[in-house]
């Protein structure tokens, strides 16, 4: 029994000692934007495919997202177009809807647009301090990166009106994301200027974008337009850009991020 045990024993230290270490992984790179569509106001579906297709993103948050609506003041070759699912077309991406509010015989809300397949999906109706202000939500999609990482990408448009109903959105959609099992991303035209007390819902994420205005995109004055992750520790930002073009009232943001192992 014993020669049994001393055998066992030195088998097992054997295959201690050779067992291999684990081999470190590299980051994975992502590179996301958001951006703020004006409806399709001031540019074609097509030209605004051609600056996401050029850009070459994994995952786009597109707010301001019309679907089959006929605005008067729009251009006629926008009426009764699905933008979402167009733009999925145009740029080889898988799109996703999130509707806020009907609108003129179709749909207004935002979109999500991945290079992956989604594993997950749901959308969050955002809360208003004033039952007459315009419905907001927030929209995500769960997403493998490969075979080893999976993350949640996200986009959202907070409402302009009052303070009061921007902190109740902001701090909504800190709170459900960061119960979220995955690393996040977070995109989106949050209606808040950098050191407002709303945008100070988000100091304790990692801020994946350029300090710099986002609006209006013909004389940009404002930034309200942010890319956030969570945790702070699972993101670094390797290099971020606001895009010099005028397709929307917006000026997109585009950002290459590592997910840190």
């Amino acid at each position: 029994m014993r020669n049994g045990w001393f055998i066992s024993g030195m088998l097992l230290w054997g295959m201690l000692l050779g067992a291999a270490p684990a081999q470190s992984r590299e980051p994975a790179a992502v590179r996301v934007m958001t951006y703020n569509i004006q409806y399709g106001n001031g540019a074609s579906l097509e030209e605004i495919a051609a600056l996401i297709r050029e850009q070459n993103p994994d995952f786009v948050a597109l707010q301001e997202v019309d679907c089959k609506t006929r605005r008067e003041y729009v251009s006629a070759r926008q009426h009764g177009r699905d933008f979402i699912t167009e733009l999925g077309q145009l740029t080889g991406m898988f799109p996703l809807y999130g509707k806020t509010i009907p609108l003129t015989g179709g749909f207004y809300g935002i979109g999500i647009l991945s290079s992956r397949p989604c594993i997950r999906t749901e959308k969050t109706m955002l809360p208003k301090a004033d039952g007459n202000e315009e419905a907001r939500a927030l929209l995500l999609a769960e997403v493998e990166l490969g075979d080893a990482d999976t993350i949640v990408f996200a986009c959202t448009h907070i409402d302009f009106t009052t303070p009061q109903t921007r902190m109740q959105q902001c701090r909504t959609v800190a709170e459900r994301l960061s119960a979220e099992r995955y690393p996040v991303i977070v995109g989106g035209d949050f209606n808040s200027l950098p050191g407002s007390p709303e945008i100070g819902t988000f100091d304790s994420w990692a801020k994946l974008c350029p300090a710099g205005p986002t609006h209006p995109a013909d004389a940009p004055r404002m930034q309200i337009d942010y890319l956030w992750g969570y945790p702070a520790s699972a993101w670094k930002l390797q290099r971020s850009q606001i895009l010099p073009v005028t397709l929307s009232d917006h000026r997109p943001i585009v950002s290459e991020v590592e997910l840190l192992r």
